[in-house]
């Protein structure tokens, strides 16, 4: 294999050689801290970006734990995460 054929792309979240197979969904990164969360960049449907503020927000927490069966995230009370929401 030729150097040149060989190429990785690295992302916030997601690093992959082929991100056209890649699916992320109910994913956020931090904002301020990438470029992007896939190859770099932020897409449609893909991991979004929240402010310190808006992931220690109650709300945040409602908005991890859609779609799951049972509660997986809660409100970091104890301030353990800095505030951030902590698995069940």
């Amino acid at each position: 294999m030729q150097l040149n054929q060989l190429m990785i792309i690295f992302g916030a979240i997601v690093g992959t050689s082929s991100p056209t197979n890649t699916t992320v969904t109910n994913c956020y990164y931090l904002q301020g801290t990438c470029a992007g969360a896939i190859n770099l960049k932020d897409t449609v449907e893909a991991p979004e970006s929240r402010t310190a503020e808006q992931m220690q927000e109650d709300a945040f927490v409602t908005k991890l734990n859609e779609g799951n069966d049972e509660t997986v995230w809660l409100k970091d009370k104890d301030n353990k995460n800095e505030g951030y929401p902590v698995l069940k």
